[in-house]
């Protein structure tokens, strides 16, 4: 019996699990060239000093790409040393969508960083996307021009491709995709869903001017748990992350829905206040676009960085002068895991789809008061220069528009923001249940690929 609870502790240290993150999308692009080490510093130390922030400020932020240079070379992204320096957590990305002699250098540059950087970074890794959006760009509803994408078998490749490198390294956090909800619920993607071990929602009910009756604000809060029940429901068990969403302060109107700065406060309390400290999301973003280009989704202003946002972000209850309390962060179990607190912030802007210059860096900011964390992340994504209205792939299961967009670039991601996360022990998941399990603060429990080792040493305890 002591050697079968041995056994249940070895499968419980195997099981990576995420809980609760508030985090933001960065992209590696600013005017003239791409972030350096410096640049990425300054954002994440304004990020994670956020005002009124729920748990003080994003601590984890969402990457599209590995590489630092992609045009040449296997140099890892910069923004790892920054992220080392000031103890911002790590959604890795590796951009899907350029081909496989791109890819491989993209897998170059991530064993690159971990046998550079050695436990300083992947105590910090909270997961590895492979591809952003390449399902939604692999479809007809994408307009002519646009950057293509992938098919689901060239992405189940890449991450199948992905666990065979990382196996051998000290590297063990969740492998999983992101992609629109759209795209999830076409059944002809169901092949990546299987490959994952999470899977990652990008949903904005501003883009969706299809839908029924309309997507005007008030209906935003609806729009948005439909596209995530119905991700879901497609995702095999698989714990979902909301990687990207978000309200734009400024710019066009789409369909019904109004962007306006009021109207991004009341996105934020509806969609994203439920939500912060309960599950992971990494919000459209920190920082206004720099190139003035619209809609604008920036919870801060375009230019100099700065910690205070254009509305109040504290998710405060009414009547009530406290923000809404987030439970501790502690990130993913395995390979040491994210630290529990951070001494720095940091802040980010993002940029436009089909921009080469997407992100710009600042000057440092006057004052960085170290901050403990209390939270992890949220994602916010790019602008896109296509319609929501679109669905991802050739079946098309789901009658609402798509909510999100396409991206020409690794360069032209987003700045993140984040919410806390829990590591829950004592939970369990199984890989073939048809909806996520979430631990005692509904918070989603990743297993992935660990799952089977998991039931495998379970069914040893029982033998024995």
């Amino acid at each position: 019996m002591r050697k079968a609870l041995g056994l249940v502790a070895l499968a419980a240290s195997l099981t990576p699990v995420l809980g609760a993150v508030f985090g933001y999308n960065s992209g590696a692009q600013k005017p003239g060239g791409v972030k350096n080490q410096a640049d990425y510093e300054n954002e994440f130390r304004a990020a994670k000093a956020l005002q009124g922030a729920p748990a003080g400020g994003f601590i984890s932020v969402r990457l599209f790409t590995m590489l630092q240079d992609e045009n040449a070379g296997n140099n890892p992204i910069e923004a790892i040393p920054a992220a080392i320096a000031t103890n911002m957590r790590l959604l890795l990305g590796m951009w899907a969508s350029a081909g496989s002699a791109k890819f491989d250098r993209e897998l170059e540059a991530l064993v690159t960083a971990v046998n550079r950087y050695g436990d300083a970074f992947v105590r910090l890794v909270d997961g590895i996307s492979v591809g952003s959006e390449d399902l939604y760009r692999n479809s007809a509803s994408v307009e002519e021009g646009s950057n293509p994408g992938a098919n689901p078998q060239v992405i189940v490749g890449y991450i199948q491709k992905v666990r065979q490198r990382l196996s051998s390294t000290k590297l063990k956090a969740p492998i999983g995709h992101v992609d629109t909800w759209t795209a999830w619920v076409n059944g002809s993607n169901a092949a990546v869903v299987a490959a994952c071990d999470w899977v990652g929602m990008d949903a904005y009910p501003y883009w969706q001017s299809t839908a029924l009756p309309n997507n005007a604000i008030e209906q935003s809060p609806r729009l948005f748990q439909e596209a995530l029940d119905k991700t879901r429901a497609a995702s095999q068990g698989k714990p979902v992350w909301i990687t990207e969403t978000g309200h734009p302060v400024s710019g066009r109107t789409w369909g019904q829905s109004v962007a306006s700065v009021e109207n991004a406060k009341r996105y934020w309390n509806e969609v994203g206040c439920p939500r912060f400290g309960k599950e992971p999301i990494w919000w459209y973003k920190f920082q206004g676009d720099q190139t003035g280009a619209e809609p604008n989704f920036g919870i801060t202003p375009a230019g100099q960085l700065t910690t205070k946002p254009l509305f109040d972000i504290s998710c405060k209850p009414p009547g009530s002068s406290s923000p809404v309390p987030m439970p501790v962060t502690t990130g993913h179990t395995g390979a040491g895991g994210p630290p529990t607190e951070s001494s720095s912030s940091a802040a980010t802007s993002s940029g436009v789809g089909n921009s080469p210059a997407s992100d710009v860096s600042s000057p440092p900011l006057s004052t960085t008061s170290a901050l403990p964390i209390l939270s992890s992340a949220a994602t916010s994504s790019g602008i896109r220069n296509s319609p929501r209205s679109g669905v991802s792939g050739s079946t098309i299961l789901s009658s609402a528009g798509t909510s999100t967009g396409v991206r020409n670039s690794p360069r032209s991601g987003v700045s993140s923001r984040t919410s806390t996360s829990t590591i829950l022990l004592n939970s369990t998941v199984s890989s073939t249940s048809s909806s996520p399990a979430t631990n005692t603060n509904g918070a989603d429990v990743t297993t992935g690929s660990f799952g089977g080792v998991f039931a495998a040493l379970l069914a040893v305890v029982f033998a024995v």
